[in-house]
């Protein structure tokens, strides 16, 4: 994964820029799905044969003609990308045609962007094994951009530093030393779990800040007191629960420093069904059943074998292999998100081992909605025809080993927006 970026002739442009003309910061987002196509690695990538997912936006347009610092705001946390922007529309067989960040935008850019122009902006996965997600890339500059993409973030995750400012030591300054603080709450989240934090003005370009979370006011004669977590600097992370109030507050990092500060602070990602959660699952409550599952992450799709029985024990009849009672459907369908929609199929007139097709197709015989709520739990759905029976029951896997990819694949930042 790539740090974020910034060259002496960034840091110096920026110098130059004045400060009235860095007034409006948008956050732009989406999320990388499955659905993706694939292309070639696009300029400012890692470069490579490999093929990367990529999704290009719809137009978009800036309110004021200027220089826009352009940054990839998950660069450390969720799906680092590379952002290209196009004047008009974008052609993945022609890459260079109508391209205005010749080198991509890998970490972050100056780029002059003109008012009333229509633009395109595409984002490519950055050497990445394909990895679902939210990715998220923020515009700074004299105008805001509108594009579907544009995300609505709280006010308080930009401001001003001044003199006017009250002054407290905390893990965020120098030894012996105050600076600047802006406080904000109470705030509440939504959704329970982990928040991801990323300074955008990070290195002094502006301000480079600190942020601390506490769980009541905070008091700057005591600035242990109620701290949730670390300090963070650049980017980090903090757990935070629904229902609670919290009071975040922001510092020049070391030392007061007069200027600008924005940062981005996203929600956990919703979960999402993984190639990860391929294997056996079963019921407790019934043993000697369960379901099989396999997952295509590029195509949003899983099949299910369902290892079961018959509704009730067959009253005679034999059968040469296996057990009369054994009853196996397959499932087939779309996932989208934390649930897969499935068509519940049953093959029947077969021979074991034989080479000729079954005496009678394949049919769909019900439906199946497979849902997880998390790395180590999920629930099923059906609802079969014929016969006409339907139910509910919960799913626990048949070992853990699968947890350490489920969780790389769904940690991670949601879209940022609303907490």
């Amino acid at each position: 994964m790539k740090p974020i970026r910034f060259s002496v002739l960034t840091a110096l442009l920026f110098l130059l820029t004045p400060l009235s003309s860095w007034a409006v910061n948008t956050v732009l987002a989406n999320v990388f799905d499955g659905s993706e196509a694939k292309t070639s690695p696009l300029p400012g990538s890692c470069g490579g044969d490999r093929l990367l997912a990529y999704q290009s936006s719809t137009t978009f347009q800036v309110s004021a003609t200027g220089s826009y610092l352009v940054v990839d705001a998950f660069n450390v946390n969720g799906v680092d990308v590379t952002a290209l922007i196009y004047q008009g529309g974008f052609d993945p067989a022609n890459p260079l045609n109508n391209l205005v960040t010749p080198a991509g935008v890998d970490g972050s850019e100056f780029v002059d962007l003109t008012a009333g122009v229509p633009y395109t902006l595409v984002v490519q996965q950055w050497c990445q094994n394909f990895v679902e997600g939210a990715w998220s890339v923020t515009f700074s500059g004299p105008g805001s951009v509108t594009s579907s993409d544009t995300r609505t973030v709280p006010a308080y995750t930009e401001g001003v530093f001044s003199s006017s400012d009250p002054v407290a030591e905390t893990e965020c300054t120098l030894p012996g030393v105050g600076s600047y603080y802006q406080e904000e709450g109470p705030v509440q989240v939504s959704t329970a779990g982990t928040y991801y934090y990323t300074d955008i003005f990070t290195i002094d370009l502006e301000v480079d800040i600190c942020m601390l979370v506490y769980s009541a006011p905070f008091d700057p004669a005591n600035p242990q007191n109620n701290l949730v977590g670390n300090a963070m600097d650049d980017y980090g992370s903090v757990d935070l629960a629904s229902g609670q109030d919290y009071y975040f507050v922001v510092q020049p990092l070391g030392s007061s420093a007069d200027g600008l500060y924005f940062y981005v602070l996203a929600p956990p990602a919703d979960f999402r069904i993984s190639k990860a959660l391929a294997g056996g699952w079963f019921n407790g409550a019934t043993p000697g059943q369960g379901l099989f599952f396999d997952i295509y992450d590029d195509r949003n799709q899983m099949f299910a074998g369902w290892y079961t029985f018959d509704l009730a024990r067959p009253v005679d009849g034999t059968a040469q292999l296996g057990e009369p009672g054994h009853r196996w459907l397959t499932a087939f369908g779309a996932v989208d998100g934390s649930v897969a929609n499935l068509d519940v199929y049953l093959a029947a007139g077969g021979v074991f081992d034989a080479s000729d097709p079954p005496v009678d197709p394949q049919t769909i015989v019900g439906s199946m909605t497979v849902e997880f709520s998390d790395c180590m739990a999920g629930s099923v759905d059906y609802s079969l025809t014929t016969p006409a029976v339907s139910g509910q029951f919960a799913l626990e896997p048949l070992a853990d080993s699968h947890v350490e990819l489920c969780e790389f694949l769904t940690d991670g930042p949601g879209m940022p927006g609303s907490l």
